[in-house]
Parts: structure tokens; C-alpha cells; sequence
């Protein structure tokens, strides 16, 4: 089939992006082309992007309160940068498809670290406001559950982790186990017994990285109904970008760590050493067919029904080559399609299967 035209049929949604983040550190109209980033308008029309998930990112150096009001100072920047008729609010399945029929773009909200969720009432107000899936955490553990780039501190949730996830489930908002440890990713699919997400999560069988699944918890992800969506950042997907990106952060680590030492440092600070030391310490080219091999091995694992996509756009540094940015989504349909997938199996990945689980969450919310 021509790739082009299964496309433009198709549904589209990305599963993770960081514009929040982007809008809070680079203040700028999403209507229009931008220089810089990887998500605006212009480029998801372009991209026939039907959704993208707006993750709301709280940075874990934030204690929960100071979190909870990073949190809604994302929203807003978010709530600001709708328009009517081209970029709108969705919060379900149907509502995706809307968008799509009317050819406006859908924007999701998403919350990535849930550390400032500390009682019902918080996760109650989140969704609300239209979240409808919670990164459990980011890169360290918190109060009640352990990240895959920390210490474990609960062996996976704590009691209190069990009682969030839960909830979650009652409000109809997903568990997302991308970030989180192993043992957290059981426990959570043995707390909730219904399918999670992991919206940005590629193999650890082909690149090393913890913050990668390995094969047997995509199969257990695949086996409660969920759906694990690959992320494309090059550190995530090559092993010598893997290797380039640790040589980076351990030149950073020394004066992120001052920063942090210091009390709650500012999050602009933060970012701009982080910048800083990606230019410094650029990651070698990584092509489009690394990432897809990705794609093609959580097939392989999980099944077809089982496997999306979830870019990171606007939280990385570095995009691959063939899809650097919006624009050339395009250019994976073509890739799956030489691959070998079948049209049903490519339009599951590209969107169908993350908008099943957000239906799921829906008709599971209450139980």
C-alpha cells in the first residue's frame, strides 16, 4: 500500500511529548513554524499527527508541593496554547477521532512523575483537568514508588503507591511504567490487574538502558491487555549513543549535583546546564531503521495489538536521523510498511492501540 495514503487514513498518536516543558523554558506560539524543538502546529499538520500526548513534567527534585504547583503552571501554559478548530483538548478515544474528522490536532494531558499526587483529592483535580495517564515517577524514587535509574527504596510502590495506582484506576486515568523500576512495573500490573502503559519505553534486549523493558516485562505488559511505546530518543535505542549520552552525563553530574545540594534549585537552571552539556558532548547520528528494529522486536514480543509509539519530542536533545522532529512521521509508516507489516498492523502502532487503552481505562474507571 501506498504509504502515503495509509497515512493520511490512519491515526496518529504520539504517546509522549514534552511541549509543557518546551512552552515553560522557551516561551513560544505553537501556531506557528518554529526554529527550534521538534513540536508546533505547522509541523503536526504536516506529520498527519491525529494526537500527541502533552506530558505535565515536575522535575523529582521538587518537593510534592512545590511539584503540585509546577504542575498546574504547565497546565496553564498548555490550556493557553489551545485553538479552536486546530489544536484542542481531548481526553477520550472518541474525542481523538473528532479531532481527526474535523483536521484539528488533539492534545492529551498527561502527568510524567507523580510525586506531588499525595492524596486522592490531587488526583481527583488532575482529572478534572483532563489527565488521563500518570507517570508513576521520573528518574528517582520517591515517596511511594522506585525509578529505574534510583535506588530502590519500596522494592516497587510502597502501600501508599498501591493506593494511588488504584485510584488511578477509579478516575479512569492509566498507569504509565515508563521510568519506573522492574519490580515496580510488577507491582503495579499486580495492584491494578488491568492493562498500563509504558508511553515512551523501548527494548532493553537490543539497547542496555534501565530505563528500557526487558523482554519479560513487555510480555507481562502485552499479557494484561497494556501497550509499550517505543521511544526515540537515540540514548535509548544505540548502544554507543547509550554509551556517548552516560560519558555526557557524568560530565554534567558534578555541577547538577551542586545545583540540587543548594535546596530546590531552579528548574531554568537545570535545563540550560543540561543544554550545556549537550553541546558540549554531542551523541553520534542514530538512523530511523535503529528505532524501528525496536518497533519490530516488541512485535515480536508482545504482538502487534500490544506496541506504540511515544517520541519524547521536546524532553530530548537529540532526534533521530529520518525523524528528527512532527513533520516526518510519515517517514515510519513507510519504514513499518518495508518492514513488512501489514496495513492493519502499521495503523495499530501508529495510534489504534493507545487509543484501545485509553477506551479501557474509560470503561474500567469506578471498578
Amino acid at each position: 500500500m501506498d504509504p502515503i495514503a495509509l497515512h493520511g487514513k490512519a491515526v496518529v498518536v504520539d504517546g509522549h511529548t514534552d511541549l509543557p516543558t518546551r512552552l515553560f523554558h522557551r516561551p513560544a506560539d505553537v501556531g506557528e513554524r518554529l526554529d527550534d524543538g521538534h513540536i508546533d502546529l505547522p509541523r503536526l499538520l504536516a506529520g498527519g499527527v491525529s494526537a500527541f500526548a502533552a506530558a505535565l513534567y515536575v522535575p523529582p527534585f521538587l518537593e510534592p508541593d512545590r511539584g503540585w504547583e509546577h504542575l498546574l503552571a504547565l497546565h496553564r501554559l498548555m490550556a493557553e496554547a489551545l485553538r479552536p478548530g486546530e489544536l484542542e483538548q481531548v481526553t477520550t478515544a472518541a474525542d481523538v477521532r473528532r479531532a481527526k474528522a474535523a483536521g484539528a490536532v488533539g492534545a492529551l494531558w498527561a502527568v510524567e512523575n507523580g510525586r506531588p499526587l499525595t492524596s486522592g483529592a490531587r488526583l481527583r483535580e488532575i482529572a478534572a483537568l483532563g489527565a488521563r495517564y500518570v507517570t508513576l515517577t521520573h528518574f528517582a524514587s520517591h515517596e511511594w514508588c522506585d525509578a529505574s535509574t534510583d535506588e530502590p527504596r519500596w522494592g516497587g510502590l510502597s502501600s501508599e503507591g498501591v493506593a494511588r495506582v488504584r485510584e488511578m484506576r477509579r478516575l479512569g486515568i492509566l498507569a504509565d511504567v515508563s521510568h519506573v523500576s522492574d519490580d515496580a512495573v510488577l507491582h503495579t500490573l499486580d495492584a491494578l490487574r488491568s492493562p498500563v502503559i509504558a508511553s515512551h519505553s523501548s527494548s532493553r534486549a537490543l539497547c542496555d538502558h534501565p530505563r528500557n523493558l526487558p523482554d519479560d516485562l513487555v510480555r507481562e505488559i502485552a499479557r494484561a491487555g497494556g501497550v509499550v511505546m517505543a521511544n526515540t530518543y537515540p540514548a535509548f535505542v544505540d548502544d554507543a549513543a547509550a554509551a556517548a549520552n552516560a560519558k555526557r552525563n557524568r560530565a554534567a553530574m558534578p555541577e547538577l549535583e551542586a545545583m540540587v545540594a543548594g535546596g530546590e534549585p531552579d528548574p531554568h537552571a537545570i535545563a540550560a546546564a543540561w543544554r550545556a552539556a549537550a553541546a558540549a558532548h554531542p551523541l553520534p547520528p542514530v538512523p530511523l531503521a535503529v528505532f524501528v528494529d525496536h518497533l519490530m522486536r516488541l512485535v515480536e514480543l508482545a504482538g502487534e495489538e500490544h506496541v506504540g509509539v511515544g517520541t519524547d519530542f521536546d524532553g530530548i536533545l537529540e532526534t533521530l536521523d529520518g525523524f528528527r522532529d512532527a513533520s516526518e512521521w510519515p517517514n515510519l509508516t513507510a519504514a513499518l510498511l518495508d518492514r513488512g507489516l501489514p496495513p492493519p498492523a502499521v495503523k495499530l502502532i501508529l495510534g489504534e492501540n493507545f487509543l484501545r487503552a485509553l477506551e479501557e481505562a474509560e470503561r474500567r474507571a469506578g471498578q
